[in-house]
């Protein structure tokens, strides 16, 4: 095959179109071309998401993610894991780069507990359970 017989897609179709999905079609393709465009399209929607998440944690005390903390069921690392799965949404473009959360008196750390603690930002998934915490258990994590 020569690369002036390079098969190029006769045309492109919007499908469907929503404010979150968009299905096309472009055809026909040359064999192998459809992962390569799906991969350079995922590769540039990917880098255009705005998106924020718990880069690192910081928890008196503790010297490494396989420690304990007193009154906590979790371990950190456990913790870490449940952490990360935290959705957050921007509020307002002054966003605070640290949180210090300060829990006592609570048998259970949420996510939506975090949201007490900054006003920067909405949590998404406020019923996702963190840790379990004894009642005379005090924590508190720099996120």
């Amino acid at each position: 095959m020569s690369i002036l017989a390079f098969q190029m897609p006769e045309k492109v179709v919007m499908e469907k179109s929503d404010d979150f999905h968009g299905l096309f079609t472009f055809k026909p393709l040359e064999k192998g071309y459809g992962v390569t465009i799906g991969n350079a399209l995922r590769r540039i929607l990917l880098s255009s998401l705005e998106g924020y998440a718990i880069t690192g944690i910081k928890v008196p005390g503790v010297l490494h993610e396989f420690s304990t903390i007193e009154g906590v069921v979790e371990d950190v690392a456990e913790i870490i894991l449940n952490l990360k799965q935290v959705r957050f949404k921007k509020v307002s473009d002054n966003f605070d780069n640290k949180i210090v959360v300060n829990i006592k008196k609570q048998k259970q750390f949420k996510a939506g507990d975090i949201s007490k603690f900054t006003s920067s930002f909405e949590i998404l998934n406020s019923d996702h359970v963190i840790c379990n915490l004894d009642e005379t258990a005090q924590f508190e994590i720099e996120l």
